[in-house]
């Protein structure tokens, strides 16, 4: 297979060769080579252009910055960057704005009945949303025949407890599973079939334990953290930008870094 060479690049005269931007091509995981290719030299010449910084404050010669990039990098933004703490007024004005961010997950206990059925074949669906819907006709009035069914029809594993997941909380199941769980109330079956990725489902809620709101005392450390990583990224974005608009680059076009390269 034939593999597509980067331009090189220039930084103030020191140059990141084609070999170089490949090799770091591993390191970007993207949809396309095109674009892995973009984040490996934009990381290349963030990297260079903030060891240059490291040798004009003598931090270090360029060649020992070279060997141990990422420690002279460290050196240099904990000199460079430095940001307010976010104090407890901060903190508890953004919790205040933001409290639906800050309350837990319901938890639900649950069981299902699985009519098996893969997307690709339409005979089948037709097939298992016909026998879901049999089996809702008659759990509409006799609720209790709910784990009789799902030990005789559940494709499920949990087939054999009657359907039983157990207790559940968002982020557990399939979305569209998820989606219509969050609608039940307690000891409600689905009316209609749930469609999932797998087949279709009719859904036993048993029990529902709605979120709690979390206090700001349980999650001010968590506020804290995150106001002054932003705060941090922020300033190194301005930053980079900075020292990107007085080098000299040929071979990329440096812009909208928004978020550390670097580590």
């Amino acid at each position: 297979m034939m593999s597509a060479l980067a331009p090189g690049i220039l930084v103030n005269g020191i140059k990141i060769s084609p070999e170089e931007i490949n090799e770091e091509v591993q390191y970007h995981p993207a949809d396309s080579l095109q674009s892995a290719k973009f984040e490996a030299m934009k990381a290349l010449v963030i990297r260079e252009i903030l060891l240059q910084r490291a040798v004009e404050l003598g931090l270090s010669s360029h060649q020992d910055a070279i060997k141990n990039p990422d420690q002279i990098i460290d050196d240099l933004l904990k000199q460079e960057i430095t940001i307010p703490d976010a104090d407890i007024e901060t903190c508890r004005h953004y919790y205040q704005n933001n409290t639906k961010k800050f309350v837990t997950s319901p938890l639900f206990e649950v069981s299902h009945i699985l009519y098996l059925a893969p997307p690709e074949d339409s005979d089948a669906r037709k097939i298992a949303i016909d026998q879901a819907k049999i089996s809702i006709e008659k759990l509409k009035s006799n609720p209790d025949l709910f784990e009789t069914i799902a030990r005789a029809e559940s494709a499920c594993s949990s087939s054999k407890d009657g359907g039983r997941l157990g207790q559940i909380s968002k982020g557990q199941t399939m979305p569209a599973f998820e989606f219509a769980l969050l609608k039940m109330h307690e000891n409600e079956t689905s009316l209609e079939p749930v469609e999932t990725e797998v087949g279709f489902h009719v859904i036993r809620v048993y029990k529902r334990a709605e979120g709690a709101q979390l206090s700001f005392e349980a999650v001010e450390k968590w506020i804290k953290d995150y106001i002054e990583q932003e705060s941090w990224n922020r300033a190194f974005h301005q930053y980079i930008q900075l020292l990107a608009g007085r080098s000299e680059i040929s071979g990329f076009r440096l812009e909208g870094v928004q978020t550390p390269l670097v580590q």
